[in-house]
């Protein structure tokens, strides 16, 4: 008796593994463009946030958003102190060397003083500013399109002030850690890796090695299914965090193009969603393999694509 239901030629099937492997590229080159990137943050879109989930993203996704921690000044004094007691004890310090980093942590810690110092009045503004935004958020008016427009605009003003009172003093602390390694003799350097810097934050690597992952699999036809929902769940959160609706401050860039409700990542996501219903990676794919060396011989499954 002939099956019910519907059948897909052999170009409907050709298509669906053509897109599988166009959106597989896609986000293959996008992680390995990030993983090569050593400047890549997700910190500046995720700032970019806005809509209902704005707040959690902010919040949630980004350490310190308002930057009250970086600043503190204790926060960094306890930072440079622990350093230097660290760098001490990994080496094999002469007393005079251990006298000079003791000098070179207290030339360091005054200038990161003088920098607060310096800036005491506009970080007290900031935070008072920061204050007043927060509750002007939380205000029964935040949903008023001239009040949307009011509140990015101040947001992005202190995220600004912000970001480049975070540049002055990383390179302070760049710059201390340079001065305690100058204080290290020519075999000492050798025998002690450079400082890598700040880690990647986990946010960013698994942003870069989901999407690669996510890239492989599609690419290669291999879990496809799994990997086309993990990309449709990862392109929904992106247009979550920035939804295209009417009324919503800001809107989207003009090289963007126009949309309404649905974007460029809407489209691809909703492509991801369907191929997670087709078994595109056992038409042309590894998953062909997997399903007849593995999953008809355990669950006895016949074939039904």
């Amino acid at each position: 008796m002939p099956r019910k239901g519907f059948t897909i030629g052999f170009f409907g099937v050709a298509g669906l593994v053509l897109l599988r492997m166009a959106i597989g590229w896609h986000f293959l080159y996008a992680g390995i463009d990030k993983l090569t990137n050593p400047d890549f943050s997700s910190e500046g879109f995720l700032g970019q946030a806005k809509g209902p989930l704005a707040n959690r993203v902010h919040h949630d996704l980004i350490d310190d958003f308002d930057g009250r921690r970086r600043l503190d000044i204790k926060t960094h004094t306890e930072a440079f102190q622990q350093y230097a007691d660290d760098f001490a004890k990994s080496q094999s310090l002469t007393d005079k060397q251990l006298a000079r980093v003791k000098q070179v942590l207290d030339a360091n810690l005054d200038e990161l003083k003088e920098f607060f110092a310096y800036q005491k009045e506009a970080i007290a503004e900031y935070l008072s500013d920061l204050d007043r935004l927060e509750t002007a958020k939380q205000a029964a008016t935040h949903d008023i399109p001239f009040q949307q427009k009011r509140n990015w605009d101040k947001q992005q003003e202190l995220r600004g002030k912000l970001a480049r009172w975070s540049a002055q003093i990383d390179g302070i602390g760049r710059k201390f850690k340079a001065d305690l390694r100058d204080e290290l003799t020519d075999a000492q350097r050798k025998a002690t890796p450079a400082d890598p810097g700040k880690p990647k934050r986990f946010v960013d690597q698994v942003v870069t090695y989901s999407n690669i992952a996510v890239g492989v699999c599609l690419l290669a036809g291999l879990f496809t299914r799994f990997a086309a929902l993990g990309g449709a769940l990862f392109l929904l959160q992106i247009v979550c965090a920035q939804p295209d609706w009417p009324g919503l401050y800001p809107p989207p860039h003009p090289s963007a193009g126009r949309a309404l409700f649905v974007n460029k990542e809407a489209v691809e996501m909703m492509a991801l969603f369907a191929l997670t219903m087709l078994p595109t990676g056992r038409w042309c794919g590894l998953d062909f393999f997997v399903h007849h060396l593995i999953v008809r011989p355990i669950f006895g499954k016949k074939e039904t694509a």
